[in-house]
């Protein structure tokens, strides 16, 4: 029988000051169209990636998402094994990663026809654990005469058995020599997961073997009232000519764009699902649900804690949030982003108070329809004056709003263990 589900989901407004925390291809703020007016809006992923590496610090437990790990893999052979830096050493790492026979993993190459390079990248990232650079070369180190000898017109008959998902063992060239050898090993090393990867997912070409469903939701940004981009025209002195004054004008001149406001932030973590990812993953732990426990927590302050930082030289976000409100739920995760579809209107005290207000007002309305049975416990803190009663306890800061939750948590799996016991 399926767990019965067990969401901890968090909500935040930040007060944004002029800024440019996610922006698109032409630099301009990323920006969407909610309840008929232009809003902020950061990507779901400019926001992951900041939260992600603070993690990994805190954790000492690295995952590197990259398309360069072949040329990590000759680093590792020059570092360890003596191997002389250079291409073919980048092409034995290559060759390596092909010999996993990952479906869809493929070379990249640049160039066309005759003049049809490889790039030493692989064609999609791959999301690895950290010492997986070291672990497969040592693999490619048990190879090395046949990877040293090799040409790229092996590594052309092992792309091209890769670009037909094909067995590489069957390549009849270097490939099919490591492949034989060690194609278990090289998947495992691939295959392995930690605490990142099990909250964040990962997803390997096409290949539904070695993907791990992320135990994470986090939504786009959402402004909660009408936003523009506003210009930034700005100038850069050049010092010899301000020195001499012998030229009229700026020695640089241009126009970036920016934009201010309140913005909401969503996330939700499946504990069910992160449980099973670490007991997956084979983390040393006598406790899955309580390792789960621990990074929910450290992701719900990092979440709370970390915006996007895009062009944070000349226009920094460096702000916390004036409410943090989460919630645990025994039924599924709510966000109520429908609070702001009638966008907040402007005020002498500003964007946030009524922000929150409108917040605190919708939050029971939505309860109602879902129901409050799956409701499990909520709690809130906040810069506001103004009491909230629709957002649980108030705590007086963010750890002890994160003890609140997880404690509930903690509480809910020991009742749902003895009632299965």
């Amino acid at each position: 029988m399926a767990a019965q589900p067990l969401h901890v989901t968090i909500t935040t407004l930040h007060e944004l000051p002029p800024s440019n925390v996610n922006r698109d291809d032409t630099g301009t703020p990323k920006m969407t169209v909610f309840g008929g007016q232009p809003r902020i809006a950061p990507s779901s992923q400019s926001q992951k990636r900041p939260v992600r590496l603070q993690l990994q610090d805190m954790f000492e437990d690295p995952a590197t998402r990259t398309r360069r790990m072949p040329e990590l893999i000759g680093e590792q052979l020059v570092k360890d094994h003596g191997w002389e830096e250079g291409w073919p050493t980048t092409r034995a790492g290559l060759l390596v990663i092909l010999a996993a026979g990952f479906k869809g993993l493929k070379a990249s190459t640049t160039g066309q026809g005759k003049n049809v390079r490889y790039t030493g990248e692989t064609n999609t990232g791959l999301f690895l654990v950290g010492d997986a650079p070291a672990l497969l070369a040592e693999v490619a180190d048990r190879h090395r005469e046949v990877l040293l000898n090799a040409t790229d017109k092996d590594l052309a008959a092992a792309a091209k058995k890769a670009e037909a998902d094909e067995d590489p063992s069957k390549a009849g060239s270097v490939i099919a020599t490591v492949a034989t050898a060690d194609r278990e090993e090289i998947r495992n090393i691939v295959n392995r997961s930690n605490k990142i990867i099990s909250l964040f997912g990962r997803m390997l070409a096409d290949d539904p073997g070695s993907n791990v469903d992320g135990a994470l939701q986090v939504a786009f940004g959402l402004g909660t009232h009408p936003a523009d981009e506003a210009e930034d025209y700005y100038t850069a002195v050049d010092d010899i000519t301000a020195q001499r004054q012998d030229r009229p004008g700026a020695g640089y001149l241009d126009v970036s764009l920016h934009t201010a406001g309140v913005v909401r932030r969503w996330a939700s973590v499946d504990l069910n699902e992160l449980t099973r990812n670490l007991s997956k993953a084979g983390i040393q732990t006598d406790n899955p649900q309580a390792t789960a426990r621990e990074v929910t927590a450290a992701f719900l302050r990092a979440f709370a804690l970390t915006l996007p930082r895009a062009k944070r030289r000349t226009h920094p976000a460096e702000v916390g949030p004036d409410l943090v409100h989460i919630s645990v739920r025994t039924d599924q995760p709510i966000d109520y982003a429908g609070a702001w579809s009638k966008p907040v209107p402007p005020t002498a005290d500003g964007w946030m108070e009524p922000s929150i207000a409108r917040y605190d007002a919708y939050v029971p309305k939505m309860n109602r329809i879902f129901g409050l049975t799956g409701l499990a416990a909520h709690g809130h803190v906040t810069t506001s004056d103004q009491p909230l009663d629709n957002l649980g306890t108030r705590k007086a800061g963010l750890d002890e709003l994160i003890s609140h939750v997880t404690t509930a948590v903690q509480d809910i799996q020991s009742t749902r263990a003895g009632a299965a016991s």
